[in-house]
């Protein structure tokens, strides 16, 4: 059991008492586009210098005591990575911004995008963050009242004159306040403290979208919170628990991916396909190779679909089921895979009985060394977790009379096997007809009767297995694919 802490140490805490801290309705959104993540040391006593590479959001170039900018903000700029949102402020004024332990500089997020920065945490819905930063590089996080503390770490923030930068790690965020699922409205100000009273001293003229699409897994993690501590169980997939998590560029596995907040898990490890109404199944881009008998002890083939260009793929499989990743399960290690259909063998070990289902984890990354681990952030490239059924079953087609006998064993890993048949071949299980009962045990046969010696036809045959997990059905990897074809023979001339 791993444990993290979602509040560090609170030496310095200032601000205890409720903060009535209003941000003017800002009716103008800017997008600022974000070509990469840029990360930002805030605990280095001095402004990061990789500040530079990022363009201002709110610049004030003329000095000029605008009416919402109260000649105070000169530069406001955001910028993201896989764990934090970082903020710097740039005054007009020559000295600290936080020159006194009155004043404040606030990003405010909309975290349920409803206009405004003043929503408060109920006792079942979660309202906005305010990300205060104080003097002594203290910040601390409260709802949209001020008066609710969500957060606070004395370490995250550092201050250079006119300059002042800060962070909030997104783990400290709920999940849709993150900007990975959707973008979240934010606003910048300099408020001054006094009396219980607030007042804005200074505001940026436009909200910004904190924009920061992420996929993340969704293999099993229960995370259990005790004293403001994550305490985290299963597979780490979670956002507190630095699940794995992926900036969404061009580059992923299959034909689609899909953005989320990093709290979504269960058994079947289906979780981010059936909870957002609209997105895809992302769960398409790395599967067992069809019809391909896996040996203990010997090897078995993974299918690997790439889009958007070439990368390195980790997978990950669970072989004792003990709910972790270990380094000896680390199947496929950075190996180099090309945009399109790539098929790998790997070898499994000797004690893998096949009895049921297996939590796999696979990530692609763009760059060698980037997802070796099982965890963590990686700009670009996606991560699929999947609770495979790995075996097939081994069908064999016979002619019987005018029928077709199709043949197999029953698999300990399934609870039963069905026949699906389809007159396309290659054909999927969506879209293809259930052919006869499932079985259940023992020697199978399933009859297709009357199909031969009639009109000249093509029919095409497989065989999935299925399993209940936690209530949802899985399907096994497919049976090599058998069919019967039957030919007209008409005579030619000379």
């Amino acid at each position: 059991m791993n444990k993290i802490f979602y509040f560090p140490s609170q030496r310095q805490r200032q601000g205890t008492i409720a903060l009535l801290i209003a941000i003017l309705l800002l009716m103008s959104i800017t997008a600022i586009a974000m070509a990469d993540w840029i990360t930002i040391d805030t605990d280095d006593d001095y402004i990061d210098t990789n500040w530079t590479t990022v363009s201002p959001a709110y610049e004030d170039t003329t000095n000029d005591a605008g009416i919402d900018d109260r000649d105070e903000i000169k530069i406001a700029k955001y910028t993201f990575d896989g764990d934090a949102i970082y903020f710097l402020m740039e005054s007009w004024h020559g000295g600290d911004i936080l020159s006194s332990n009155s004043m404040r500089a606030i990003a405010a997020l909309d975290c349920n995008n409803d206009g405004d920065f003043d929503d408060p945490d109920s006792s079942t819905v979660k309202g906005d963050r305010l990300i205060i930063r104080y003097d002594y590089d203290q910040v601390m996080v409260y709802d949209g009242s001020g008066s609710n503390l969500v957060a606070v770490n004395p370490d995250w923030g550092d201050t250079d004159g006119n300059q002042t930068e800060w962070k909030v790690p997104l783990k400290t965020l709920y999940p849709e306040c993150r900007g990975s699922q959707s973008p979240i409205p934010l606003a910048f100000s300099i408020v001054k403290v006094e009396n219980n009273t607030s007042t804005i001293i200074s505001q940026s003229d436009s909200t910004y979208l904190v924009d920061n699409p992420m996929d993340f897994g969704d293999a099993p993690n229960d995370v259990q919170w005790q004293n403001n501590e994550a305490q985290c169980n299963n597979y780490d997939t979670k956002m507190p628990c630095d699940g794995p998590r992926h900036g969404l560029t061009n580059l992923h596995l299959g034909s689609n991916v899909d953005r989320d907040a990093g709290e979504l898990a269960d058994a079947p490890a289906l979780a981010d396909d059936m909870n957002y109404s609209g997105d895809p199944d992302d769960e398409d881009g790395i599967s067992p190779s069809p019809g391909v008998v896996w040996t203990a002890g010997g090897t078995g083939s993974l299918d690997v679909s790439v889009t958007g260009g070439s990368g390195y793929l980790n997978c990950w499989i669970d072989w004792d089921r003990d709910e972790t990743f270990a380094t000896s399960e680390h199947v496929i290690n950075d190996v180099a895979v090309n945009a399109g259909t790539t098929t790998l063998s790997i070898s499994v070990p000797g004690s893998v009985t096949f009895d049921g289902p297996y939590i796999a984890r696979c990530r692609l990354a763009p760059n060698a060394g980037e997802a070796t681990l099982p965890t963590g952030p990686v700009w670009g490239g996606e991560v699929e977790d999947n609770d495979w059924l790995i075996q097939p079953v081994d069908l064999s087609i016979a002619m019987n009379g005018s029928d077709v006998a199709l043949t197999w064993s029953h698999l300990s890993q399934n609870d039963s096997e069905q026949v699906y048949k389809s007159s396309s071949p290659y054909f999927d299980r969506a879209s293809a007809t259930v052919l006869g009962s499932a079985c259940t045990s023992g020697n199978c046969t399933i009859n297709d009767a009357g199909v031969v010696g009639g009109t000249p036809d093509a029919f095409y045959y497989k065989v999935y297995g299925q399993a209940d997990v936690s209530g949802t059905t899985i399907y096994s990897t497919p049976s090599k694919e058998v069919g019967l074809f039957e030919f007209a023979l008409i005579a030619g001339t000379n």
